[in-house]
């Protein structure tokens, strides 16, 4: 009798616990010292020639090819691989200054439908920069995982491409 009286306890337990993950607002936020100063980092972060050298997807293989466009307001990025289109995001600046840009950010994959926000901001200007990153209202754990290796791979290669030049 006592099992059974728990039961019910669980499931309303597991009920709440699943109900409040389904509302949590998954966030990365991030932070690299740049050794450029702020008119690099900005055209680093908005120009597509740009953003094809140092964004990296996560699923990223020998072969594989990320092709940046410019599109309405924004950017595009698609990876390619063995002739097909494995990921594809789409942006358009909400603001978009030398030292701030923001941009509504929507990764049409199967992982997710729904839009997000990334911010970006620079402090500091000449030899040396802190970029900031905040890319929130990411749906799921899965899209938080997978664009928080997307950030980490994109953001340390940017560091180094712009330490090199």
């Amino acid at each position: 009798m006592a099992t059974h009286a728990a039961s019910p306890q669980l499931e309303v337990e597991d009920y709440l616990y699943t109900e409040r993950a389904q509302q949590t607002d998954w966030s990365i936020f991030m932070s690299k010292v740049v050794h450029a100063d702020a008119q690099r980092i900005s055209q680093a972060l908005t120009v597509p020639e740009y953003l094809e050298a140092w964004v990296c997807m996560p699923e990223q293989q020998p072969g594989s090819v990320l092709i940046a466009s410019e599109a309405e307001n924004g950017f595009r990025l698609d990876h390619w691989r063995a002739g097909n289109v494995i990921a594809s995001i789409s942006s358009s600046y909400l603001f978009c200054h030398l030292r701030k840009l923001r941009f509504a950010w929507k990764n049409a994959s199967p992982r997710s439908d729904e839009g997000s926000v990334v911010d970006f901001r620079i402090r500091g200007n000449f030899g040396s920069s802190i970029l900031e990153l905040s890319h929130t209202r990411l749906a799921s754990h899965e899209e938080y995982l997978w664009h928080r290796r997307l950030w980490q791979l994109s953001l340390d290669k940017l560091t180094c491409l712009l330490r090199s030049a």
